[in-house]
């Protein structure tokens, strides 16, 4: 064996570190992808579903705790029977017989997401995603 033939022995195994390491970095780089283009807002958009089948289920006082407030201690500004005008069975939009939710946009403090009730599109709702509280969109 001669001095030549220990030569560049270390090179395959940094080649492999290599390819590995640009192997590891496309899987995280397409992950984030995945992850960014279709669960970003799962969390409020799960929020809003439960929210809808609530309402779905007329579990009325349940889904005005998802709004943020509560019979005993109804909202300042949107009241408990506010709330039954909106949502309730004899609102303008009726009882929910179907629901499905649209895109959702991420906004600074929140996430807007569209909805449609009974196939008709309905106003955007708004979650905050600190408290994961439903509104509607003001805009």
């Amino acid at each position: 064996m001669s001095y030549l033939d220990e030569y560049d022995s270390r090179r395959p195994f940094f080649e492999r570190l290599v390819r590995w390491i640009g192997l590891a970095l496309l899987v995280g780089v397409l992950g984030y992808s995945v992850y960014w283009l279709f669960f970003r807002n799962w969390r409020e958009e799960a929020e809003v579903r439960h929210f809808l089948e609530e309402v779905q289920q007329q579990k009325f006082e349940a889904a005005y705790k998802r709004w943020g407030c509560s019979v005993e201690e109804p909202c300042r500004y949107y009241s408990y029977t506010s709330f039954l005008e909106d949502w309730g069975p004899d609102s303008p939009l009726g009882k929910v017989g179907s629901f499905r939710l649209g895109r959702s946009y991420t906004q600074e403090g929140g996430v807007i997401i569209e909805v449609w009730i009974n196939d008709k599109k309905q106003p955007n709702l708004w979650v905050d995603s600190a408290t994961e509280v439903i509104s509607f969109f003001p805009y």
